[in-house]
């Protein structure tokens, strides 16, 4: 039976936009690479997230969510509207969180 998450994976169009988005722009770093670059995952203590580029794989506006934790939100959302990000969502409080919602580039 299923007893954890092993990696969540993320389709995108442009593995080089995606690379200075996540790496750059989120200041993810990076654990592993395959593909020639088309494939990269990047550690979050026991979470993964795989960031790929394939023909198979097509993104969508309406696919994966993940919900990053972070030490100052606000800092964190100027920060990132500083980059360019766009974000859907305000900053929002939820019954459990706080919470505000952007996008990758695909």
């Amino acid at each position: 039976m299923i007893k954890e998450v092993a990696f969540v994976a993320i389709a995108v169009s442009d593995a080089e936009r995606a690379r200075k988005f996540y790496q750059e722009t989120l200041e993810l770093k990076p654990a592993r690479s395959q593909m020639g670059g088309a494939w990269v995952e990047y550690d979050f203590g026991d979470t993964t997230i795989g960031v790929g580029c394939h023909p198979a794989w097509q993104p969508s506006r309406d696919g994966t969510t993940i919900a990053f934790e972070v030490d100052d939100m606000d800092a964190t959302i100027e920060r990132l509207k500083s980059r360019d990000v766009t974000f859907d969502i305000p900053k929002t409080e939820t019954p459990v969180c706080w919470m505000a919602q952007f996008r990758d580039p695909d």
